[in-house]
């Protein structure tokens, strides 16, 4: 018997039908191996490519004082572990004066200035053991800047009221969310009382307490935030008069942006993303175009992200800066004079804090480190010297405070 005959072209389409199962068995194989090789190498490419290094700088002629001169610091004694720092006018002269937050004490350190950018060694005032964060305001409209603290181990926050002469009454607490982290004010009803709004970092909610008045609130309310929120900044975002607040949702890895619905009263928050773990946060008009910007720190991606306004409350563009050290504080202010505001970075793992300078846009250039104490954990500025220039402040967890005059 004549055995079948398999046709040629047959036999062609079973040789290109295995070859073409043999080419996507091997783009199963080779295909997620690529894909993780090119991962890391654009995280090698970001992580060290050196346009970030600050010794490739590459100072512009048209920014005035680039780059910036500073004094050498001066240093101060803290408490044990100090945490956070404010500045205001708290005595009755006209210099400023510096509160710090000892975190491993039951204290608060401050350091009264004086002439020449100098302050007198700290005076230490009783308070309570881990406070988190300290904000100096006029709480009581009697032209004396009172002390706010976040009591982080009883959810409460701390008021002391200034009674002038380097004085001031006892703490008064007043309850709020769990764990209280971080804590700004704002008039947000208009009614000429100040309110208070305290990031609840346990809690995935801030509190409002609102209308001080005669040593105590009128009411509070919690508004839902992001996870693990660590910092809020109050502001204007809408241009509307009246102050809205953006939170860092930590464990989100996005900013939440509370606006005012003009009662003073807040509806549902709007994310935006951010780098890796935000922490720190300020605002301020980095463009000068008058709509408040955001500026964040990212603990996990060791960068920065500024968030553009479009001038209706919304924040959809996002520039990140690459720093290479985790952050937890920043300072938004002119330090070169060119009416731009720059930022300053700490950095809370080693010796620097970074300034960037505003290229006049609200585009930075690469960053200018400037030698400290090691493990910055919070930065602040001020014109400590009345010459018309920002100078810088800074602790250490050295038990340091640090005082860096301007010298442009």
């Amino acid at each position: 018997m004549q055995k079948p005959s398999i046709p040629k072209d047959h036999s062609q389409k079973e040789h290109i039908i295995s070859t073409k199962c043999r080419f996507l068995l091997w783009s199963c194989v080779f295909t997620p191996i690529l894909i993780i090789i090119g991962t890391i190498t654009v995280i090698i490419v970001i992580r060290y490519q050196p346009s970030f290094s600050s010794s490739n700088i590459k100072y512009d002629i048209d920014i005035p004082c680039n780059p910036l001169k500073f004094s050498d610091k001066t240093r101060y004694s803290t408490g044990n572990v100090p945490w956070q720092m404010s500045t205001g006018y708290i005595d009755a002269d006209s210099f400023l004066d510096i509160v710090v937050v000892n975190r491993y004490d039951t204290t608060i350190s401050i350091y009264y200035g004086s002439e020449n950018g100098t302050f007198q060694n700290q005076k230490l005032y009783s308070t309570t053991f881990g406070v988190a964060y300290v904000a100096v305001r006029d709480m009581n409209n009697d032209n004396k800047s009172d002390i706010i603290l976040t009591y982080t181990s009883s959810n409460q926050i701390a008021i002391l009221i200034n009674t002038g002469n380097q004085n001031f009454n006892s703490p008064i607490t007043y309850p709020v969310g769990n764990y209280p982290y971080w804590i700004d004010t704002g008039d947000f009803n208009k009614n000429n009382l100040l309110d208070v709004v305290v990031v609840n970092n346990f809690g995935a909610s801030v509190t409002i307490l609102y209308d001080y008045y005669n040593l105590s609130f009128n009411y509070s309310i919690l508004y839902p935030v992001g996870n693990d929120a660590t910092a809020v900044s109050v502001a204007d975002f809408n241009n509307d008069s009246y102050p809205d607040f953006v939170v860092t949702d930590l464990s989100d890895n996005t900013v939440s942006v509370a606006i005012n619905s003009k009662n003073g009263m807040f509806k549902n928050s709007k994310t935006y993303f951010t780098g890796i773990e935000p922490w720190g946060i300020a605002t301020a008009d980095l463009n000068n175009d008058n709509f408040m910007d955001i500026v964040n720190t990212n603990d996990g991606s060791y960068t920065l992200s500024v968030l553009f306004n479009d001038g209706y409350g919304n924040f959809n563009r996002r520039d990140t800066y690459y720093i290479g050290a985790t952050s937890r504080s920043i300072s938004l202010v002119d330090l070169n004079n060119d009416t731009f505001i720059d930022i300053i970075a700490a950095d809370f793992y080693n010796q620097y804090i970074y300034i960037f300078l505003n290229k006049q846009n609200g585009i930075f250039q690469t960053y200018q480190t400037v030698t400290t104490d090691y493990y910055v954990s919070a930065v602040t500025a001020g014109d400590f010297n009345r010459d018309g220039k920002i100078d810088i402040a800074l602790i250490s967890f050295y038990n340091l405070l640090n005082i860096f005059l301007n010298q442009c």
